[in-house]
């Protein structure tokens, strides 16, 4: 029997603590809607391309192993050609000595130096381009008489719903 008084007190504190503190959905007019925009810059990148001339300058180095190469292919070439011994000694003289000459003229011109027309290409961040960004709503409301404003990620139409929260003021 003790129990009752205890529980008779908890519940008049539960029931007095709800009433003390109650909430509620209201509608308040809405009477301005505002978007707010926020500019942002957006950079987009660009391939900028130009012309460039490239010198080559040849091999500067004498190589002597093709040369010697050239010389016995034009001596072999000139000993087939020729039809006696005699002919073919000359033969193979002067196709060596050809052949080596040929081979030092081909090397000579390669060691030229040149120039090549080549595109150079690289990519740059220059371009920005600025756009405006929705970001929310400033929105005015009245209830009751009195007048608010809020920041709303979206447009609330005519009517907001409200949340009413009363409470003693003690």
């Amino acid at each position: 029997m003790k129990m009752l008084p205890v529980f008779a007190a908890l519940s008049s504190l539960v029931a007095g603590s709800a009433l003390a503190h109650t909430q509620h959905l209201e509608y308040a007019r809405v009477t301005k809607v505002e978007p707010i925009y926020r500019t942002v810059a957006s950079h987009s990148p660009q391939q900028v391309c130009h012309t460039e001339a490239v010198h080559y300058r040849g091999n500067q180095r004498t190589d002597t192993t093709p040369v010697v190469l050239g010389a016995i292919a034009g001596g072999a070439l000139g000993h087939a050609i020729g039809r006696n011994k005699s002919n073919k000694r000359v033969g193979m003289a002067a196709g060596a000595v050809l052949g080596g000459a040929v081979v030092s003229d081909v090397q000579r011109h390669n060691n030229q130096p040149r120039t090549v027309y080549q595109e150079r290409c690289r990519v740059v961040q220059s371009s920005v381009q600025y756009h405006n960004v929705l970001d929310g709503y400033e929105v005015s409301y009245s209830l009751r008489g009195r007048h608010y404003t809020t920041m709303l990620d979206y447009d609330p139409g005519p009517r907001l719903p409200v949340q009413v929260s009363v409470r003693p003021g003690y």
